[in-house]
């Protein structure tokens, strides 16, 4: 049997690896565009300040998956097309075109950077103004500022990654502004966390620009001129991080059903509308665990996870991938921002009559050294006083409590449920009534 992947990254690369231990007989062929395979791509804004390595990144090296692994992982072949009545694909390297004939198919081509419609920036894509998406992109984001260190950085997008490398390039001595598009940052953070984030940029001296849309940028004699429709900015470097769509094209080319945000549509088994195809990671759509609908979050452990178990899946295994919720997490400066589950809005949008609850509690001892505020916000049914969502900012402790919210949405516990839970406690690490359990309980008063 030949399995043909198209794309090399988290989800094509667990792909291969897991079929290849299912089936150590099998032909297993990755086509992947770029010279890169496996690398943690989350890591891009932690490796743009000069004292590291951004192929420090790469985690298993094309030649030891071919090697260790016997798999056939093809660098530079860009598959163009998809023929599903022939099970071909075929597409174009270095030596010219290619057609690989294929008995399953996984499409694992992740997502793409969404470039918005600036007058001026086609000019100085990647010559000036920066995506960072690739390793690829972050190796020439770090040439260029190696060559010309940037005094000022324009960001355009508040989402993690413009966040994530805001902090870095500001601890890199640049002067860093915030040009964000929506009236807010951080929209499905509710308004006194979001404040949170908000001076903790202040505080840093990172200028933060809401409901401001970039409209033009342009080389200068001093560097690069961004025009917004409230002033003109400059800077000596612009990362772009609007934020990533779905890579599907290929797969809606060949005709196959796509899902939430024109993201590919797989069954629980990651098989698309074409029997013989499966898609898994970034490109591909997944069940939210609290409405069952389409929903698409290009997050890091849905991709390897769903990517793992496409390549059993393939063979008949029949794994299901396990519904999503959303749950994410990334710091800022010295914040961590953690959410799970429902925003307000969406649990509107969904149909569930809900009620919240905020608080603001300690992440360690009252006498214990150290530690700061941690905010916590809930919402919940009142159906059936079921959690629907979480949301938490603090200094510390964020990061590990959102997954104790998750385990909770995930099990279908009631407030009142969560709030019995018996939870660990030491001096260092938090109070003796953990602040999601007083959340908790103010989350069950209120839904009476």
């Amino acid at each position: 049997m030949r399995v043909v992947i198209i794309g090399g990254v988290a989800a094509g690369m667990s792909a291969a690896s897991q079929a290849r231990r299912a089936r150590p007989d099998a032909e297993i062929l990755v086509l992947e565009k770029t010279q890169d395979v496996s690398y943690g791509a989350c890591g891009l804004p932690y490796k743009l300040p000069p004292d590291t390595d951004m192929d420090d990144l790469l985690v298993v090296s094309a030649q030891r998956f071919r090697e260790e692994r016997n798999i056939d992982v093809r660098l530079g072949h860009e598959v163009r097309k998809i023929d599903p009545s022939r099970r071909e694909v075929g597409g174009r390297n270095a030596e010219g075109d290619f057609v690989l004939g294929y008995d399953k198919l996984i499409i694992c081509t992740g997502a793409r950077v969404w470039a918005p419609p600036i007058k001026g920036l086609d000019a100085l894509w990647g010559q000036g103004a920066y995506p960072l998406k690739t390793l690829d992109d972050g190796r020439t984001i770090k040439a260029a500022m190696a060559a010309h260190p940037p005094k000022r950085v324009v960001v355009i997008g508040a989402g993690y990654i413009g966040l994530e490398a805001t902090e870095n390039f500001q601890e890199m001595g640049a002067e860093v502004t915030v040009v964000e598009a929506m009236p807010e940052i951080l929209p499905w953070l509710p308004e006194t966390l979001r404040a949170r984030v908000v001076d903790e940029a202040k505080a840093h001296g990172v200028e933060m620009l809401v409901g401001t849309r970039v409209e033009a940028i342009e080389r200068t004699g001093s560097g690069i001129a961004v025009e917004t429709s409230d002033a003109t900015l400059e800077a000596d470097l612009v990362l772009v991080a609007t934020g990533v769509r779905p890579e599907s094209e290929l797969a809606s080319a060949a005709g196959l059903a796509l899902g939430a945000a024109g993201s590919i549509a797989v069954d629980a088994y990651l098989r698309t509308s074409e029997e013989h195809i499966y898609a898994a990671g970034d490109c591909a759509d997944a069940l939210h665990a609290i409405t069952g609908e389409s929903v698409w979050f290009p997050l890091a452990l849905r991709a390897n996870r769903a990517g793992k178990l496409a390549g059993d899946n393939i063979f008949g295994l029949k794994r299901p991938a396990p519904p999503v919720l959303g749950t994410a997490v990334f710091k800022f400066f010295g914040l961590e921002v953690a959410r799970v589950g429902l925003s307000s809005e969406e649990a509107d949008a969904a149909g569930f009559d809900t009620a919240t609850a905020e608080i603001v509690g300690a992440t360690r001892a009252g006498y214990y050294p150290g530690g700061g505020k941690l905010s916590v916000w809930l919402i919940g049914e009142r159906k059936t006083r079921k959690l629907l969502g979480c949301c938490m900012v603090g200094p510390e402790a964020a990061a590990h409590k959102i997954d104790t919210a998750a385990a909770a949405i995930h099990a279908g516990m009631t407030v009142e449920q969560i709030y019995d839970m018996d939870l660990a406690y030491a001096p260092p690490f938090g109070p003796s009534w953990s602040p999601l359990l007083i959340a908790a309980s103010q989350l069950s008063k209120a839904l009476d």
